[in-house]
């Protein structure tokens, strides 16, 4: 894909009831089954920016959130049909190779104060644009696959889940 805008995602938070604006310590964008097979690129990520393109500026005034990079494989150059397929390949309990380079990759951006300049919002898009050197700057490129996208927020308030309260340090 080139350019991928999102549906509004939820920002949630553990432990913040529905009616109340969410606070919290992190948050991270999580991108799932990211394909590395092809050429490298970066993937800059923009929250409400639906309209994000090449040339949008890497500011917080742009939406700009933080990147991920991907140092592409650069297409299979074996001499098998299944060289490059990571399910062809067949594993049991005494295999002791290490996975096939070729799975899939999970990205994760920390969006934490992108998010927070929006203000108390409760869902947000997020728009990747995957971008390559070009000669007059960058090119979006379609290297872009991933199979989902989701907002994972986090707050530490001192207190474990059994409520038994904990020590800074």
């Amino acid at each position: 894909m080139e350019i991928y805008t999102s549906p509004p995602l939820d920002v949630v938070v553990p432990g913040v009831g529905a009616t109340e604006a969410p606070v919290f310590d992190r948050a991270d964008l999580i991108f799932h089954d990211v394909d590395h097979s092809g050429p490298s690129f970066t993937a800059r990520v923009y929250l409400d920016s639906p309209e994000a393109g090449a040339d949008t500026p890497t500011t917080p005034e742009a939406g700009y959130a933080g990147c991920f990079t991907i140092f592409g494989h650069g297409g299979c150059v074996g001499t098998d049909d299944d060289h490059c397929n990571p399910k062809a390949r067949t594993v049991d309990g005494f295999d002791l190779r290490m996975p096939h380079p070729l799975l899939p990759q999970t990205k994760v951006v920390t969006v934490t104060e992108a998010l927070r300049r929006l203000g108390p919002v409760t869902r947000v898009t997020v728009t990747v644009v995957p971008v390559t050197p070009g000669d007059s700057g960058p090119e979006v490129t379609d290297a872009l696959q991933f199979s989902a996208v989701r907002l994972a927020t986090y707050r530490h308030d001192g207190h474990l889940e059994d409520g038994v309260e904990e020590e800074a340090f």
